[in-house]
């Protein structure tokens, strides 16, 4: 089975420089988008000349709007017929008991443990932490260093920040944010997020 890497950034060219050591097997084509502006327009053009039946896709996208473009990416090639597959670093540790769904990245260094469950098209960064039974919805990024503790459980389209250590049993409800290194031990509601402008909790008007 064929592999399409549909993107670009920093994860496009580390797959692309790293392929044979993936161990995913396969003929690997580069699709590299131009720019995210119309990233779901693009991925169309780009694979009409594959059959979803022999083609598998990885959306690759880390820049600019990261979830929102890669998941625009994502959706397109499923409506076009084509799966998915998830990829991991070779120096990242899944455990067995571990679900992972697909479109998903797996960094170096990064630890995915028992019973923990990774929602499709979601970015686990490199040396992250997904400890047992934590459950991270679909669409999300996980930061390089940051962790996720046992029991917690994370919305849709949550991004998780570099260094972000996310506590035990914590709950954050969908499209929430926490871009500032530490540790948090408070859930949060639909569509809050932290960040350097914005360092106490704030939350979206109308997001629930």
């Amino acid at each position: 089975m064929n592999l399409a890497l549909i993107g670009c950034g920093a994860l496009f060219d580390d797959i692309a420089a790293h392929w044979s050591l993936l161990g995913a097997g396969g003929e690997l084509h580069l699709l590299r988008l131009p720019h995210t502006d119309a990233a779901a327009q693009d991925t169309a053009a780009l694979l009409a000349r594959f059959e979803p039946a022999h083609t598998r896709i990885f959306a690759a996208v880390d820049t600019q709007a990261i979830n929102h473009a890669r998941l625009d990416v994502y959706a397109k090639a499923r409506l076009l017929g084509f799966k998915a597959v998830s990829l991991r670093h070779p120096a990242a540790t899944v455990a067995p008991g571990a679900q992972v769904g697909e479109n998903c990245w797996i960094g170096a260094g990064a630890v995915v443990a028992h019973g923990a469950h990774i929602g499709r098209n979601t970015i686990v960064g490199d040396m992250a932490r997904i400890e047992a039974n934590a459950k991270l919805g679909a669409n999300g990024w996980i930061g390089a260093g940051a962790s996720v503790g046992a029991g917690a459980e994370l919305g849709q389209n949550c991004l998780i920040g570099r260094d972000v250590r996310l506590g035990a049993g914590l709950r954050l409800g969908r499209h929430c944010v926490i871009d500032v290194p530490g540790a948090y031990t408070e859930s949060l509601a639909d569509g809050t997020f932290i960040d350097p402008l914005f360092p106490q909790a704030v939350r979206i008007y109308g997001a629930a």
